[in-house]
């Protein structure tokens, strides 16, 4: 009697172990989250963010966003209003893999510190309770009900506007290979320029 119990336990473990596993890999994603993203007021953090399809059916799908309202939070947990993604629906066959587009806007008038959550240790595990803002795909068989999908915590560390000199030195570097063609095409047109003959005045 007690072996048959036992066996039939573990084949209720064997059984819930593959159904839950299938669950969670009906769909696979990329990142588990995007923690202490780092942007200054006003800033536009923009990034991306890949599901590949790992089951025989079809899958249709979108996107949203959560925030888990917690006793004695202040306005900071909350930064669903910044995020934005695109195409927010989709469907998905096994195999394929699609990329998403985020972003994520601060607003101008927010002060330095984290955002979207309690911690800078909010990605890691075990820290789910330090988790606020939350990013969440979720998806279904063509034609079912049965939903599944994965939330992913999102958090901004709101940095101080940088002066005018370092937003220069910014510009300088991310346009560079820009910079130096126009000032060598600009030489060389000084070079053409200056080797013309002087047209005579008559």
């Amino acid at each position: 009697m007690f072996w048959k119990k036992f066996a039939l336990f573990v084949i209720a473990l064997v059984v819930i172990f593959f159904v839950s596993h299938s669950i969670v890999l009906a769909t696979a994603v990329d990142r588990n989250g995007f923690c202490n993203l780092e942007g200054s007021p006003g800033q536009t953090i923009k990034l991306n963010i890949t599901l590949e399809g790992t089951t025989p059916e079809e899958r249709a799908g979108f996107w949203d966003v959560f925030y888990k309202k917690v006793a004695g939070d202040n306005e900071r947990m909350d930064i669903s209003s910044w995020i934005t993604i695109q195409p927010k629906e989709y469907t998905i066959k096994q195999g394929e893999t699609k990329v998403f587009n985020l972003e994520i806007k601060i607003p101008k008038n927010v002060e330095p510190g984290l955002w979207g959550a309690i911690s800078e240790e909010a990605c890691k595990e075990g820290h789910s309770n330090d988790r606020r803002t939350y990013l969440i795909f979720k998806d279904v068989i063509t034609g079912g009900n049965v939903y599944s999908g994965l939330l992913l915590p999102i958090s901004v560390k709101v940095i101080k506007s940088p002066n005018l000199l370092v937003r220069a030195m910014n510009f300088v570097k991310q346009n560079l290979l820009t910079l130096v063609l126009a000032i060598v095409v600009i030489i060389l047109l000084v070079i053409i320029l200056a080797r013309r003959p002087a047209r005579q005045v008559k």
